[in-house]
């Protein structure tokens, strides 16, 4: 199966970048990056992984997991009971790796044989993307997300709150506590026609809603990636902004 893959990074207001992004080939965590690539496989995998902020070597601890899933994710592996394992282990390598005051989000998504499985731990997002909408169907790991689960506030007034960024759960030793009491977040489904994917760091969807990248995007997502990286340029980044979108063929 054919898949085209388009990828961007930004600095942002940062000194460093502290994302790291997999595109099915080539690990990347550059101040700048637009790229396109066909690829042709029967096994795609794709990641975005955001080191947190505030914390120690955010940059190492994505880099870190990012090239985990990169070396040690395969075709075998296609199934969330083996994803959660592996995970797992990434997990257990992060204490003997990385400092202990570090930690990072992680979202991906693997396709195999007509089937897509999307995981994520953590804020960064996965969303898919039709010709009339855009979904969210990854699930954030957040202290606000936790309110909206609870129904203790709506989702819309998620992008706004002010604790927002607040993570619960990722990779990393900051999270060897609590890391028992949650469970990676896995979505899946069969490929539709006409569909496409979106990964990203929290960098883009907390400057712009599903509405407002639709509307940029469509009606060719990938010939209008750059377009959605000038317009989050444009509204002035908060913090680093990686995205992948993948369209199916």
């Amino acid at each position: 199966m054919k898949y085209t893959v388009f990828s961007a990074m930004l600095l942002g207001p940062r000194t460093k970048q502290e994302d790291c992004i997999f595109d099915g080939i080539d690990l990347y965590q550059a101040d700048f990056l637009t790229q396109k690539k066909i690829i042709d496989t029967d096994f795609l995998l794709l990641g975005v992984c955001d080191g947190m902020g505030g914390h120690d070597h955010g940059e190492a601890a994505s880099r870190f997991v990012c090239s985990q899933i990169k070396e040690t994710f395969d075709r075998t592996m296609f199934s969330a009971e083996k994803i959660k394992a592996c995970l797992t282990e990434i997990q257990d390598l992060t204490a003997e790796h990385l400092s202990a005051n570090c930690g990072t989000t992680v979202a991906g998504l693997m396709i195999m044989d007509d089937q897509t499985i999307v995981f994520n731990a953590g804020d960064s997002r996965v969303y898919k993307i039709s010709t009339s909408k855009m979904d969210y169907i990854s699930h954030d790991h957040s202290l606000v997300q936790g309110l909206v689960d609870k129904s203790f506030i709506q989702q819309d007034s998620a992008t706004f709150h002010p604790l927002k960024n607040v993570i619960d759960f990722g990779i990393g030793p900051i999270f060897n506590d609590v890391w028992k009491n949650f469970n990676i977040y896995f979505f899946e489904e069969s490929i539709a026609k006409e569909a496409w994917y979106l990964l990203c760091s929290d960098g883009v969807n907390d400057l712009m809603n599903e509405k407002e990248m639709h509307e940029l995007l469509m009606p060719s997502p990938i010939d209008n990636g750059d377009i959605l990286l000038k317009a989050l340029q444009k509204k002035g980044l908060k913090d680093n902004a990686s995205f992948i979108i993948v369209e199916i063929q």
